[in-house]
């Protein structure tokens, strides 16, 4: 409902020339709101606890009046001018009141079943919990009790933390909850996809929920006892709280959801399902066709998972079936990346959750939790040195068909953490460029501000649930490139404005021409490349085992760390680095530039000596400097991005005036299709190619090499 006119809201004393209109109000409506004890309007307004609302013409056309009850307050009338009904006067009453009583236990009140206001004050926020006899002489009549909570009891809140920390909690739908509430109470009902839930391994490893507003619905059921039976079954249930400042945001985008996609959802029901979206709840266990079709929007929009009971049981079995993850070594380290497995959350969660933004810890164990069991959807993978030692936790949300998610980020507390974020970060953006994934959303809620500065770098725009970059697969020109993105986001929502705004850009006569403008435009959405960009582009000769050092993890994993090479992390991890050539016959090599790396058969130590399968074209990066200079200047100016150490580059060959080149680079691409030597020949049609130095190549060329070493790009 909405105000035809603004309303004020303020609290009246004895003294107000509004009070005797409030009690005009009350005696034209004193059959449905019931006497008061003699002089119980002027102690109310001493203690100055009622409210009016007041028109634009500052004139009283409704009040509130209540009263304190030990830790909670009581709500005695509520009552509005007939004229002003059914137009939000009553609800910014008792909004008003939920204001000023936040410190509270909360409010509570008592209404008569017959007068059938039941939607009113389950609208409003409050949970129908008992029934009750009135006390009029003339009939019987039953009274409900209605409650908001503002701050449960802290026995209650210790109970629901210990059933977090110690189970995955999944909220079950009303319609779950009356059949088992049915196959509870009679022993000739027998339904397998309920029995499961209630399965012995099944309640090892989850912790069936309802949120309160399942007493909300129970309350629309005609027979007393049949209430009261009910009531006390969903007691048994854990009941998770939820967060009130946050409910009616969620329930009206819940509410338009519904209506664009033309669906009729009972409105009791989408207060529940609201309810659990707002609850430390992630998972929620429902057969309703029309609510498990918009599955993939609802947890774009709430992060809570709509799963069929069957489904998500299969997939907790498979978890539980499934065998230990083998450990990958990440670029010839000695640090590992392996998938989490269940039981790894509670230790997860204490390492990694973070304390000073105050996140709950149990709460972070829910989400590792509802991810490991929603393996389908979910991938949760952790970097560590050894089993007690994690370094960063990430979470892949793999269900979106345009869009990466990345859930936690998290990364510890070390020497490496700024090098391993910006690590992650980049990896992430590869995973989804290569996984046809057009966009890396960060959704994280408490990221270190180490995670956060990387992500900034990376050209990722704030959003409203998190961070969001374009990493576009393609190789297309200008304006083939400006026609996809137009068709990609055309469907998508203002958040994506930022790409569009791109289009602009390419557009742009003035960008091809402008070789430093082209190299921007094409990190803001790499690994995207484009065609008609004259930017220059080099072939360089590198030794194996630099290649090793500076970005090629599969040189790295063919050696031991102890072997000497690749087993600084701080190396392996950098997302640039420093190259060490003679300056000689760089056929002028200038950043910015793209670089396609040759790795060679020769070194110094003998022909293609510690490493198999050599001799191709392995991986693109960009150029960021070129610098010449002495070896001594050189190393100690890079000496943080280089693997070489002094005598290495001391050895690299001079010019006639002692000077070297440095080159640069970061950001590189490894080809997931290596071109070997004889199709490099034959896409530079040169029968006799000689790398030994940098070559420059045209644009043509780049772009033969650049698709045939990543196959899956769209062309």
């Amino acid at each position: 409902m909405t105000t035809d006119a603004p309303i004020k809201i303020e609290a009246i004393d004895n003294c107000s020339p509004h009070f005797a209109t409030v009690k005009k109000l009350w005696r034209a409506n004193s059959k449905t709101l019931g006497h008061l004890p003699k002089g119980a309007f002027e102690e109310r307004a001493a203690h100055r606890q009622i409210l009016v609302a007041l028109d634009s013409g500052g004139s009283c056309i409704g009040y509130l009046l209540y009263r304190p009850s030990r830790e909670w307050f009581a709500i005695a009338h509520l009552c509005i001018d007939h004229t002003f009904r059914d137009k939000g006067v009553a609800k910014q009453l008792v909004n008003h009141l939920k204001q000023i009583t936040k410190s509270s236990r909360g409010i509570k009140l008592s209404c008569r079943r017959d007068y059938n206001l039941q939607g009113m004050w389950s609208s409003f926020g409050f949970i129908a919990c008992k029934d009750g006899e009135g006390r009029s002489k003339k009939k019987k009549t039953i009274l409900t009790r209605w409650v908001f909570e503002h701050n449960p009891l802290p026995l209650l809140s210790t109970m629901i933390q210990q059933q977090l920390e110690s189970k995955l909690c999944a909220m079950i739908d009303p319609d779950i909850f009356w059949d088992l509430y049915a196959l509870n109470n009679d022993d000739s009902i027998d339904s397998e996809d309920l029995n499961i839930l209630l399965a012995d391994w099944v309640q090892t490893e989850l912790e069936l929920c309802v949120n309160d507003e399942i007493f909300n619905q129970i309350n629309r059921i005609d027979n007393i006892q049949e209430r009261g039976s009910q009531r006390n079954f969903a007691r048994d249930f854990t009941c998770l709280p939820c967060d009130h400042q946050r409910l009616d945001k969620n329930l009206n985008i819940l509410q338009k959801i519904i209506i664009k996609s033309n669906f009729l959802i009972d409105e009791y029901y989408l207060r529940y399902v609201a309810r659990s979206i707002t609850s430390e709840s992630h998972i929620f266990l429902s057969r309703n066709k029309q609510l498990l079709d918009l599955a993939d929007i609802i947890y774009e929009n709430f992060s809570l998972s709509v799963i069929h009971p069957e489904e998500f049981i299969n997939q907790l079995d498979e978890l539980k079936d499934k065998p230990d993850y083998q450990p990958i070594r990440l670029s010839g380290t000695s640090l590992e990346q392996i998938e989490v497995k269940s039981g790894q959350e509670n230790f997860l969660a204490n390492y990694f959750h973070n304390y000073k933004l105050k996140e709950n810890q149990a709460e972070l164990q829910q989400q590792i939790r509802r991810y490991l069991a929603e393996h389908d959807k979910f991938e949760c993978v952790v970097v560590r040195k050894n089993e007690t030692n994690p370094l960063a936790l990430i979470v892949y949300g793999k269900h979106k068909k345009y869009e990466l998610e990345i859930p936690i980020l998290r990364v510890s507390n070390h020497d490496l953490s700024p090098t391993i974020a910006r690590h992650i970060i980049f990896k992430s953006i590869l995973k989804s460029a290569h996984g046809q994934q057009h966009f890396t959303r960060i959704t994280d809620s408490y990221l270190e501000d180490t995670v956060t500065e990387a992500i900034q770098e990376d050209a990722f725009v704030k959003v409203h649930n998190g961070w969001l970059k374009a990493n576009l697969s393609v190789v297309k020109t200008t304006s083939e490139l400006s026609k996809y993105i137009i068709d990609l986001v055309f469907n998508l929502g203002e958040e994506y404005g930022f790409i569009r705004e791109l289009v602009n850009n390419l557009n742009n006569e003035n960008i091809l021409i402008n070789v430093q403008s082209s190299v921007d435009i094409e990190r803001f959405i790499f690994p995207a490349k484009i065609i008609d960009f004259e930017i220059p582009t080099f072939i360089i000769p590198i030794q194996p085992r630099w290649a090793s050092c500076l970005f090629d993890e599969h040189l790295a994993n063919q050696i031991l760390p102890l072997d000497g090479f690749g087993a600084k992390p701080e190396l392996a991890f950098n997302r640039e680095a420093v190259y060490y050539r003679a300056r000689q016959n760089s056929r002028g090599l200038d950043a910015p530039c793209r670089i396609l790396w040759y790795v060679s058969e020769t070194q110094n130590e003998g022909k293609g000596k510690g490493f198999q399968n050599v001799g191709y074209i392995g991986a693109c990066s960009y150029v960021d400097e070129v610098v010449i200079g002495k070896s001594k200047e050189l190393y100690r100016r890079f000496q943080r991005l280089g693997v070489y150490n002094e005598s290495n580059v001391e050895n690299v060959r001079k010019d006639i005036n002692g000077n070297i080149m440095a080159i640069r680079f970061s950001d590189t691409e490894l080809f997931n299709r290596p071109i070997d030597f004889q199709k490099l020949q034959q896409v530079l049609n040169k029968n006799n190619l000689l790398i030994v130095s940098p070559n420059k190549i045209n644009n043509e060329s780049f772009i033969k090499l650049y698709n045939l070493g990543n196959r899956h790009f769209d062309i």
